[in-house]
């Protein structure tokens, strides 16, 4: 697995773009640990950039508009 590096917000974001994604289906995607990236996600969220939703016991991330365009 690879480690998170500059570009990973804009490789998530992306991603995210295309559909919401769980934690554990975006980890799998983008070759990361699930724990790492959940706290990465959290982060994104905090500062307004992604918004989450519960699906179940699953968090769903999905970007929020004004970070669409990245």
């Amino acid at each position: 697995m690879s480690t998170i590096g500059s570009n990973t917000e804009s490789r998530i974001i992306k991603k995210l773009n295309e559909k919401p994604y769980s934690v554990s289906q975006l980890a799998t995607d983008l070759k990361v640990r699930r724990d790492f990236l959940a706290g990465f996600l959290e982060a994104m969220r905090i500062a307004g950039k992604l918004e989450v939703i519960d699906v179940g016991r699953a968090k769903v991330y999905r970007p929020i508009r004004e970070v669409e365009g990245i």
